[in-house]
């Protein structure tokens, strides 16, 4: 078992909580695999591909969703069986790159890899997200801290 509880201040974590699951529920709606290469004329291969794609993702969710779902994660407690880190890994980084996409537009990437900028400067939701954002980034960073 994996078990961290996480540097962020709790009252963070618990306010962030609902927008993480929003952004679970709403990035499981709209993710869609997409076959690497566009050229390839193989229908079959493509569809087996996408629904194995299709099959991990889900398996990946699910084991997210445990986490979020239990309440020790609000209060900024981390636990997961060692066999899901890395399917748990992989949903982190696929909810981190939707918030990114659909609620960070006004964060540069130089502000969100460095830091460096202002937060009350930014909107106010942008600012809940990113708070979100950082809550997710170092429940990764626990993760890959734990399995070392």
């Amino acid at each position: 078992m994996i078990e961290f509880r996480l540097q962020i201040d709790s009252r963070i974590t618990r306010a962030v909580v609902p927008l993480i699951i929003k952004s679970f529920s709403e990035c499981g709606k709209t993710a869609e695999p997409v076959f690497p290469y566009p050229e390839e004329s193989d229908q079959e291969l493509m569809d087996t591909w996408a629904k194995s794609l299709r099959e991990d993702l889900a398996q990946d969710r699910q084991r997210l969703a445990r986490l979020l779902n239990d309440t020790k994660f609000a209060h900024g407690y981390v636990e997961i069986p060692d066999e899901d880190m890395e399917l748990v890994l992989r949903a982190l980084t696929e909810i981190r790159l939707f918030i990114r996409k659909a609620n960070l537009e006004a964060f540069s990437d130089e502000e969100l890899e460095t830091g460096e900028f202002v937060l009350p400067q930014k909107p106010q939701l942008a600012q809940s997200y990113y708070l979100a954002y950082l809550v997710l980034a170092e429940v990764q960073e626990g993760l890959i801290a734990q399995a070392a």
